[in-house]
């Protein structure tokens, strides 16, 4: 079975610290859909990761978790109503938005325990880590599904 280093994308686009979210939603307008931004340290040691519901929370930042929880409730809806000043942009950086709690794989480690890792935690990417910490790549599901259709001569 292949390693993750062999089928992880090492092209990623991180952030400090300190970027603001205006430079964040900048750098990834041009995406399909907001990916998983990892938060680097200057020696690219992974500190956190901003997500989709990262950004959702700004608009309702002390009920979301709480309503997050209702499994019947769609709580997402209600964004459309809260009016957010300008200043906002400059005045969030990656650090006060980002989840400190999240899930790696090494490098090292076989491309079937990222695929577990990923459908335990309903996670469509997992940042790769070195046995430092730092952050070496991302992976993905389609990474893995396309590694196994190239293992199968398919493509």
């Amino acid at each position: 079975m292949k390693k993750v280093k062999e089928c992880m994308n090492r092209e990623v686009i991180s952030v400090q610290r300190s970027t603001s979210l205006k430079s964040i939603l900048e750098k990834f307008k041009n995406f399909h859909r907001f990916p998983l931004v990892p938060v680097v340290s200057q020696e690219n040691k992974l500190l956190g990761v901003v997500s989709l519901d990262n950004l959702i929370q700004i608009f309702h930042p002390t009920h979301y978790k709480l309503l997050k929880a209702i499994p019947f409730l769609d709580y997402r809806e209600e964004i459309f109503d809260v009016e957010l000043p300008s200043e906002i942009g400059s005045l969030i950086v990656a650090e006060d938005i980002m989840n400190r709690n999240f899930i790696t794989v090494n490098e090292e480690e076989e491309i079937s325990r990222a695929y577990k890792l990923m459908k335990l935690h309903k996670l469509e990417f997992l940042p790769v880590v070195d046995k430092e910490g730092k952050l070496v790549g991302m992976i993905g599901i389609f990474d893995i599904i396309r590694n196994l259709f190239t293992d199968q001569g398919i493509i």
